[in-house]
């Protein structure tokens, strides 16, 4: 027996059992604190059994995972017809609500300033010195909410989205949570550190997201959700590319602070997983 993944929910973790049960694979749940436990019962079927983790982590609403739905009592509708409002509405309601509070107020920001007369980007970018700093503390977050273009904040979200999304539906998102306010600190009072108060953007956070998966993965790969490697390659090489020729209008500080804590802490949550999963 060894296990496979860890579930947030008892309804998903059921609904992917009966996934795995449709292809033969019998496996075992156990409630373990606030998280449900995966478990194989034949170790030997277990790349079989990532791989579709893999798969149904991407798109737990696809097609082909509807009968397992069924069969598995799963009360959530996993329906893409036009009833249901469309794509574009079964991939929101498939965002967990971190992933949406967050999404919907970077894209609430950066639209102030043609709904109303006033812009909120100044009470939110990052404090001028300690003293405001610590009058106002949310400063050391708010810069994540902030953008200053169409493609910066497409980027961005979109990254959010899908990294932010492994995280909240595999784990939970009380993680999500934590993941985010550290790496958001830590990434902005580097940029601040660097650069000075005026600098905005979610990709410091982003990258900590992108370095909490790698190391959680590499740490305990049992989980089966790590970050795949071409990913990971595209980032980093991103990261470089932006460093050498983008210093002037880039967070650098912040993407390589977010990336640095990111990987602490998942290598440190990973450790602490693998070691309780014995």
């Amino acid at each position: 027996m060894i296990e496979l993944t860890r579930f947030p929910h008892m309804q998903i973790a059921r609904l992917f059992a009966q996934v795995l049960r449709d292809q033969g694979i019998a496996s075992e749940l156990r409630e373990q604190q606030q998280e449900v436990a995966l478990l194989l019962l034949d170790p030997e079927r277990f790349q079989e059994a990532r791989d579709l983790l893999e798969e149904f982590g991407r798109n737990p609403l696809a097609a082909r995972f509807q009968a397992s739905a069924w069969r598995s009592g799963a009360s959530f509708s996993i329906r893409t017809d036009r009833s249901q409002g469309g794509l574009l509405s079964s991939w929101w309601r498939g965002l967990g609500p971190v992933v949406k509070v967050v999404f919907a107020a970077c894209v609430a920001v950066f639209l102030s300033p043609i709904v109303l007369q006033g812009s909120v980007y100044e009470a939110l970018m990052f404090a001028s010195d300690s003293a405001v700093l610590a009058q106002q503390p949310w400063r050391l977050f708010t810069p994540m909410l902030l953008h200053f273009g169409l493609l910066h904040i497409i980027f961005n979200l979109l990254w959010w989205q899908t990294l932010g999304g492994i995280i909240e539906r595999f784990q939970s998102s009380a993680q999500l949570v934590a993941v985010t306010l550290v790496t958001a600190a830590l990434s902005n009072y580097a940029q601040f550190v660097a650069s000075g108060p005026n600098f905005g953007g979610l990709s410091g956070v982003v990258y900590g997201l992108l370095g909490y998966l790698w190391l959680y993965g590499r740490v305990n790969p049992a989980a089966g959700y790590g970050i795949p490697r071409p990913v990971v390659v595209l980032m980093l090489a991103w990261l470089v590319i932006c460093w050498v020729g983008l210093t002037d209008i880039v967070a650098n500080e912040a993407h390589f602070a977010g990336l640095l804590s990111g990987c602490l802490l998942g290598a440190l949550t990973g450790l602490w997983r693998r070691m309780h999963a014995r």
